[in-house]
């Protein structure tokens, strides 16, 4: 389709005031919520328990300049854990506590060093099994029980069933709507940039949930409202696009975002822990309902990292979601020193293979790696579909 400039330019007003985050978010942003805040790390922690207690939950990022985290350990030590201890250690975020998880060595080790070093913010290791099945859910419940007396000692109260079950309404009203929010950025990848769907994805993780909920409801609201005819009319030609799906770990990297979003190509699926593991699957309530174990069966069957998984019930997983969405090629995504996603690639490779897809492997750095680089690589991929 070839455009005249007046329906360019109506096009560039429309995608420059989709793709304004801050404007739709400004109180996300500037969230005068006094409530005190609990740090987590993995989308295996139940943030339900956490807000029922009182606390805002907040995905620990980390710190881009590592000034003390490097004397604590190896320098082939996981990127994303020695920039959280850098972020811990600043106590830039003035957290009440915060909650690991053993989801894989690197992170009971942090779990250890925190709990050794950092005497003033309480800390708590969540025992997530790596089977599932009843006998795992109950185990499960059990650990995030504990956790609720964990958090109950924080602010010397208990948490009542009615408190866990409005936090679990408001979590899964969050995750529905960035369910809603990801399907909208998959069919108008015209009007919705990459960099802009991860930058929502990474907010929905450091805001207040109730605040958070309302600015994105407001957002896709505006962003439906748009006229649908003369959207269509609008759209440029995406047939010749491939539709990639990006598999990967925790990578939050605004640079390659933003990198991708100048590139031809179609985000049509991913599996990352900003993303699909963190919104999917909710938590479904009973009349008479044991919160603790619906929680734990919701947190064990959603879709899971690669440390957790079943690798032959992920390769299905991935499988499904490939042909679901006409994927055309595969970037694989890891940040650098993670064994359990370099032990994974291979057999997802093999997978892909036998699928016809082609795959990128791509190992970064946490907030630190060469651009230039990564963008050759990518347009040599691109090409190649």
């Amino acid at each position: 389709m070839i455009q005249d400039s007046k329906s360019t330019d109506n096009l560039d007003t429309i995608k420059n005031k989709i793709n304004n985050i801050p404007a739709f978010f400004k109180n996300t942003l500037s969230s005068t919520d006094k409530r005190p805040l609990v740090g987590w790390f993995c989308t295996y922690t139940p943030e339900e328990l956490i807000v029922a207690g009182g606390f805002i939950p907040v995905r620990i990022f980390g710190r881009k300049k590592l000034i003390k985290s490097e004397s604590y350990f190896p320098i082939n030590f996981c990127p994303y854990i020695k920039s959280s201890w850098e972020s811990l250690l600043s106590g830039a975020d003035n957290l009440k506590a915060a909650i690991f998880t053993n989801s894989c060595d690197g992170m009971r080790r942090f779990f250890d060093t925190a709990n050794k070093y950092l005497k003033d913010t309480p800390s708590y290791l969540l025992d997530v099994p790596h089977l599932r099945g009843a006998g795992s859910i109950d185990f499960f419940a059990n650990s995030i029980g504990n956790m609720k007396r964990f958090i109950e000692n924080l602010n010397g109260k208990k948490i009542s069933n009615k408190e866990i079950k409005n936090a679990i309404i408001l979590i899964n009203n969050k995750r529905r709507l960035l369910k809603k929010y990801s399907q909208i950025s998959t069919k108008l990848p015209e009007l919705i940039s990459i960099f802009s769907y991860f930058k929502v994805m990474e907010l929905s993780m450091i805001s207040a949930p109730e605040i958070f909920t309302d600015d994105l409801e407001r957002y896709i609201k505006f962003i439906m409202e748009v006229d649908a005819e003369n959207m269509t009319n609008l759209q440029p030609n995406y047939k010749n696009t491939p539709g990639i799906m990006i598999i990967g770990n925790f990578i939050t990297e605004e640079k390659l975002w933003g990198m991708l979003s100048t590139m031809n190509l179609k985000l049509a699926s991913d599996d990352l822990c900003i993303s699909s593991r963190y919104f999917e699957k909710q938590i479904e309530l009973g009349d008479d309902s044991d919160f603790l174990n619906l929680t734990a069966e919701r947190y064990l069957n959603k879709p899971q990292c690669m440390r957790m998984a079943d690798h032959g019930l992920k390769l299905k997983e991935i499988e499904n979601n490939i042909i679901k969405n006409n994927i055309e090629g595969v970037i694989f995504i890891s940040l650098k020193f993670c064994d359990t996603m370099l032990y994974s690639f291979p057999l997802l490779k093999q997978k892909l293979n036998e699928l016809g897809i082609p795959a990128l492997y791509l190992e970064i750095e946490y907030n630190n790696f060469s651009e230039g680089q990564l963008k050759t690589r990518v347009q040599a991929f691109l090409e190649m579909l």
